[in-house]
């Protein structure tokens, strides 16, 4: 499609939204994975009426209509469909589902997109965003990150369900370059070969997608993906070694970035080689303040690990279906980390992937890492049998399967420490992961110091 066939699809649209969906109500998206997507974003945005695009696994998905009339949504678009919605949205007196009530003062910036936490450890959550939210994290993006040129393509494998996928899909129209729809299917050859035949240049990610790649034997900038200049990573928590693996070949720069969907996407960039400390995701972006507290709100030093707090007019209203936040308040999450003495930030872990265990800090996600280096494990998965501390856990993995189950058991046991964190191993055909590739944990022990953000 060109730009202009874009829009004028996106007006025609718009028109059939007004039509259908009250203003005081908001329009459903159902992720189809092309291009009648990302018109329906920019129909709702011309119509003047919020969209929420719902975290479901297609237009069959039954949580459809549950998402929708938790939404108050009038209508569902599907394939560039306006759908009317059969179960009536609840009760709400307080108008807290509402966007065009319970903003806060009046002049605030209304709602445009409600987009809905990973789901990993938890329910999706609803997430309120503004058009000052929307705005400000683009242009924060495009004052920091290199210029797009006319010759370029993004390839967008994310979906726009994803705040990441939906800011980078957003910042190539704002930057006037056109998206290459590369698909959701599993990594494969061919979805490696089209890279090249669709000319991509620039590609944004999370790690399990070059993770995927490795452990395919697939190397970008190396036997794929030849004229990818700028790569867009978003993976607080992966370290410099973890990329240099997994990226041998790529010559290009790239960016390595820190999130979560209450800030409408980015809150930290580095741009390696620019001289921000190792392992670190740099700085916080144009507009946005972090800083580190502990679990009762205290600021810490230098250095010091911490939950990670945010201030930055790309902060979110609040939860769908609860109080809007107070204007100007900060944001804490549930992700830790230490900032040092420069102001760059350094992602530790998240509270709820840690435990303690015979006197370790234990991290669930560096288990499962140093699982994975093994050669015939495809994935892996560590749950803690209870909340209490020196509780064991149960390892679940995925191995190719003409792995002998005893001899690569016991290569697990000598990998992992502390020694007897590990209760038993099981093996099954595949763990349940999100959309874009985050692990689903909603059955370990979570804990919070307050919110609850989700890392993207």
């Amino acid at each position: 499609m060109s730009r202009g066939e874009v829009w004028e699809e996106a007006a025609t649209l718009a028109r059939a939204i007004e039509l259908q969906v009250p203003s005081d109500h908001r329009i459903g998206l159902v992720d189809t994975r092309d291009a009648s997507s990302i018109v329906g974003v920019l129909a709702a945005f011309i119509a003047g009426r919020s969209v929420a695009i719902f975290p479901v696994s297609g237009v069959n998905d039954p949580k459809v209509e549950d998402f929708a009339s938790d939404a108050r949504c009038a209508a569902v678009l599907v394939n560039g469909q306006v759908e009317r919605v059969t179960r009536p949205s609840p009760d709400d007196p307080s108008g807290l589902l509402d966007p065009t009530l319970g903003l806060g003062p009046p002049g605030a910036a209304p709602e445009v997109v409600v987009l809905y936490t990973s789901g990993t450890t938890r329910k999706p959550r609803g997430v309120r965003l503004s058009s000052m939210n929307v705005a400000s994290n683009l242009s924060a993006m495009m004052r920091f990150t290199v210029p797009w040129t006319p010759a370029d393509r993004l390839g967008q494998t994310l979906p726009v369900t994803h705040s990441f996928g939906l800011s980078m899909a957003l910042l190539a129209l704002a930057r006037e370059v056109p998206i290459v729809l590369l698909g959701d299917g599993l990594l494969s050859r061919r979805l490696a070969n089209a890279f090249d035949l669709h000319a991509v240049t620039i590609f944004a990610c999370v790690p399990y997608f070059l993770r995927l790649m490795s452990l395919r034997g697939l190397s970008f900038g190396g036997d794929c993906a030849h004229e990818v200049r700028l790569l867009y990573f978003a993976g607080g928590g992966v370290s410099d070694a973890d990329l240099s693996a997994l990226l041998p070949d790529f010559v290009g720069e790239f960016y390595l970035m820190y999130g979560f969907t209450e800030a409408t996407a980015r809150v930290a960039v580095r741009r390696m080689g620019d001289g921000a400390a190792p392992n670190s995701v740099g700085l916080p972006l144009p507009g946005t303040y972090v800083d580190i507290v502990s679990r009762d709100g205290v600021v810490q030093p230098p250095g010091s690990e911490g939950f990670i707090r945010a201030s930055s007019a790309c902060l979110m209203i609040g939860y769908l279906g609860q109080e809007p936040r107070t204007p100007g308040s900060a944001f804490v999450t549930t992700d830790l980390g230490v900032i040092d003495v420069c102001g760059n930030l350094s992602i530790t872990g998240r509270d709820s992937e840690l435990m303690n265990f015979r006197g370790n800090r234990v991290s669930v996600v560096s288990v499962e890492a140093t699982v994975i280096l093994i050669s015939a494990v495809l994935d892996a998965r560590l749950t803690p049998d209870s909340r209490d501390e020196d509780a064991q856990c149960t390892l679940r993995v995925v191995a190719q399967a003409d792995t002998p189950r005893d001899e690569l058991r016991r290569e697990i046991l000598r990998m992992v420490t502390p020694k007897g964190l590990i209760r038993e191993i099981t093996f099954v055909k595949t763990l349940e992961r999100t959309r874009s590739g985050k692990p689903i944990r909603r059955e370990a022990t979570s804990a919070s110091p307050g919110s609850n953000g989700s890392r993207a």
